[in-house]
């Protein structure tokens, strides 16, 4: 590669705390630490194989011959109130799970995470790479040439953390004090709900009911995948097997209730009578909900695969209380979408996950074998981090923040390129990165990091009141993204 000339950004109110060049040939792909056993890892029931060797969408139920594709049964949802939880094993942050930090010191790593506290760092990487590269629409029917192709405002919200240190390693819980988003919502019970639903028989199911009051319910256990990149452990969940899909076989199972209800979560009773009634068209499809996934769950969905060492996700589509259809989207699916190319991801999220860990590296100078919370928000060219100790060592006064900011040159043929072109193309990649620490004084960088946090508070405040009105199926995102997408994106907020 000839010489280039580097005229990334540099500001007088910061200091240079690392550079340098990360070319394609060091970037080694993920190592495997541990393989979840795969005995233990789900299979779907039901006939849903079927959906795994077949692209596109299968109705549960066809719309012409009113014939079920798929056992009656799954049509209706069981209701989340009637379900026993407490019979599951539950979630465990990555600070609570005592293999991951276990695992981390034998495998010589200083962080460690998982898929749901690290894809939104990732994200936020991403869209300074990339500099925020539209969607691909152009497999799409006509009805949607015109469609904004921006990621949505919920995708470009600054992202928070806690990164609890814990005898040499940093591990990483996502922080939802501002995020109103991750309240006690239908959704995330739902989603619990529905992979056991789609993968058990009717009759083991029923035993977490709660009318169902004996104790031979079967004892269930989580099984993970854990991955290295340099110095950093990642935790994947496997959710889901197919012996017969090409690759590791594994994949994700991902629930996605329709868009009005995404848009209002909070009174998704009044949509009960919203169905999805078409294959494409604008509204009302499966299309519309594959459109809306492209801007808000691919870019997550696809780092989270990548983690897991997993070959897609399958989708089931459904307004809370019916099931109308699923759909298996692979990896090289959603590299078209996000990217524009099959098989251009891989080499997209290594470069994020590089650069995540040099962002970490950083982070954890800030305040030595101190467990710190971390804000991270991509604006403009740079990728800023708020970083301030999870204990406040002065009582009585603010604690003290440090703003660290990321800052990439794209080089291709031998020099600078938007960010665009290189997450298409396929020529070698290399990316200069400078990761600098702001010498703004505290008042300063607290309103800065202020700003993100009304940002970041924005997509909470954008949801419809309870007592709101009810929005219009055809146009679902009225009221919500366009009030977040001017909360995210003014800039003197």
């Amino acid at each position: 590669m000839s010489p280039v000339s580097i005229e990334g950004h540099k500001d007088s109110d910061s200091t240079t705390a690392a550079s340098g060049m990360l070319a394609g040939s060091s970037l080694m792909p993920l190592q495997r630490v541990q393989a979840g056993r795969r005995k233990r890892i789900p299979k779907l029931e039901h006939g849903l194989q079927a959906v795994l060797k077949r692209e596109g969408v299968h109705w549960l139920r066809d719309p012409e011959t009113r014939e079920y594709n798929f056992p009656e049964y799954l049509e209706s949802i069981p209701r989340v109130e009637d379900f026993a939880f407490d019979r599951l094993p539950g979630f465990v942050p990555s600070s609570q799970d005592k293999s991951l930090v276990s695992l981390a010191k034998k495998a010589q790593c200083s962080y460690a995470g998982s898929t749901s506290s690290l894809s939104g760092i990732l994200t936020q990487i991403y869209l300074l790479l990339s500099e925020e590269k539209y969607v691909n629409t152009a497999n799409l029917s006509t009805d949607f040439q015109d469609a904004p192709r921006f990621f949505t405002p919920g995708q470009r919200i600054p992202v928070s953390v806690i990164l609890h240190y814990q005898d040499g390693v940093y591990a990483t819980d996502y922080d939802a004090e501002r995020d109103g988003s991750k309240e006690d919502i239908i959704l995330l019970h739902l989603g619990t709900l529905l992979e056991k639903f789609l993968t058990m028989p009717k009759n083991v199911f029923d035993k977490f009911r709660k009318a169902y009051t004996s104790n031979d319910h079967p004892i269930l256990k989580d099984t993970h995948h854990y991955s290295k990149y340099g110095k950093f452990l990642m935790r994947s969940q496997l959710d889901c097997r197919d012996d017969h899909l090409p690759g590791t076989g594994v994949f994700d199972l991902k629930t996605r209730a329709i868009s009005v209800i995404r848009h209002d979560v909070y009174n998704y009773l009044n949509y009960l009578d919203c169905k999805i009634e078409a294959l494409t068209g604008r509204h009302g499809s499966f299309e519309q909900e594959y459109y809306d996934m492209m801007r808000s769950a691919f870019l997550e969905y696809s780092f989270q695969a990548r983690i897991g060492n997993m070959e897609g996700v399958m989708v089931a589509y459904h307004n809370t209380a019916q099931i109308f259809g699923f759909q298996y989207v692979s990896l090289r699916d959603m590299d078209l979408a996000l990217f524009g190319r099959p098989d251009a991801g891989e080499r997209v999220f290594l470069r994020c996950v590089a650069l995540m860990e040099l962002l970490y590296h950083e982070i954890a100078k800030c305040f030595p074998r101190e467990s710190v919370k971390a804000t991270f928000e991509k604006r403009a060219e740079l990728l800023r981090v708020w970083v301030e100790p999870l204990e406040n060592p002065t009582p009585g006064e603010d604690p003290p923040v440090v703003e660290i900011q990321l800052s990439v040159t794209n080089i291709m043929h031998g020099k600078p390129q938007r960010g665009q072109y290189v997450v298409y193309a396929d020529y070698p990649w290399a990316v200069h990165y400078r990761i600098e620490r702001s010498t703004e004084d505290q008042q300063t960088i607290r309103r800065n990091r202020e700003r993100a946090y009304k940002r970041q508070m924005s997509i909470a405040q954008s949801q419809p009141d309870p007592r709101g009105l009810t929005l219009d199926p055809k146009n679902p995102t009225l009221r919500s993204e366009e009030a977040l997408e001017a909360a995210v994106t003014d800039v003197s907020a």
